[in-house]
Formats: C-alpha cells, sequence, structure tokens
C-alpha cells in the first residue's frame, strides 16, 4: 500500500481507506493475509513524520523502504537505483553465458537469438514505465 502523507487529514483518510477495505473485505468473505502485506510510505518533505504501523485484522502491517512489485523493485523516494541495479546484475550473468558460448563458437545467429530471448527481456520489460525517472547515472549505465 502506498501512502503519501501530506498532513494529518490526509493521514486520517487513509486510515479509514484501509479501515473500510478491510471491513469489505470481510464483508465479502476474504481474507487478508496480513504476513505478505507491505505499506510504504512516500514522503518527499525534509522533516518526514514518523507514523506507526497500520493494523489489520488486529496483526500491524509491514512498514518497508523498498518492494518489489510485478518484477520491479520500488523504492520510498520513487528512485529506480535499487531496480537497475538488480537489472544489470541479471544482465551481467547472462552476459557471461553467451560469452562462454562464443567461446566455444556457437554460430552468432544462435547467440543473438539467446540474447533476445534471455537478456533483451531483463532490459527492456517494464522500462517504459521508470526509464523517465532515471537518474544520468543510471541511464546512461544501462
Amino acid at each position: 500500500m502506498l501512502a503519501l502523507l501530506n498532513d494529518f487529514a490526509l493521514y486520517q483518510s487513509y486510515l479509514s481507506s484501509v479501515v473500510r477495505f478491510s471491513s469489505w473485505c470481510s464483508n465479502n468473505f476474504l481474507h487478508l493475509n496480513v504476513s505478505k502485506t507491505k505499506e510504504m510510505c512516500i514522503d518527499f518533505r525534509r522533516n518526514r513524520t514518523v507514523i506507526s504501523p497500520i493494523v489489520v485484522n488486529g496483526e500491524p502491517v509491514e512498514q518497508v523502504g523498498s518492494f518489489k512489485y510485478l518484477g520491479v523493485i520500488l523504492y520510498e523516494q520513487l528512485s529506480f537505483t535499487e531496480h537497475v541495479t538488480a537489472v544489470q546484475k541479471k544482465s551481467q550473468q547472462r552476459l557471461h553465458v553467451l560469452r562462454k558460448l562464443r567461446a566455444f563458437y556457437v554460430d552468432p545467429l544462435l547467440l543473438l537469438r539467446l540474447y533476445r530471448s534471455i537478456i533483451e527481456p531483463l532490459l527492456t520489460y517494464c522500462s517504459i514505465c521508470y526509464y523517465p525517472a532515471l537518474s544520468m547515472k543510471n541511464a546512461t549505465g544501462f
């Protein structure tokens, strides 16, 4: 759950939304698995307010600074540095396989197909969402 905390009224609205959602789930025979639920607060102010974790079904929800959602690592400052680092690491590991295959004189067309099937998807997946928000360091290292 993402929460943008600008003032106390917005925080109260956020809490009431969580309570309404929790009761809606209960009324519709849905169970919220609180152990799999995370809360991430996005607050760009210099003096951040420390908030207590929300409670759902009597259990506190874990507050996190970053989490992976649909394969993209989201960070509380909306910086994608962690995601880019993870993608670079995975890409380097897979490039190593291509280099080893090239040393065995594997056909270049096969190497290209392998690149397009195991490396290019890593680099392009969801990049349209986060690429505009990358820092110059991360964008040029891509």
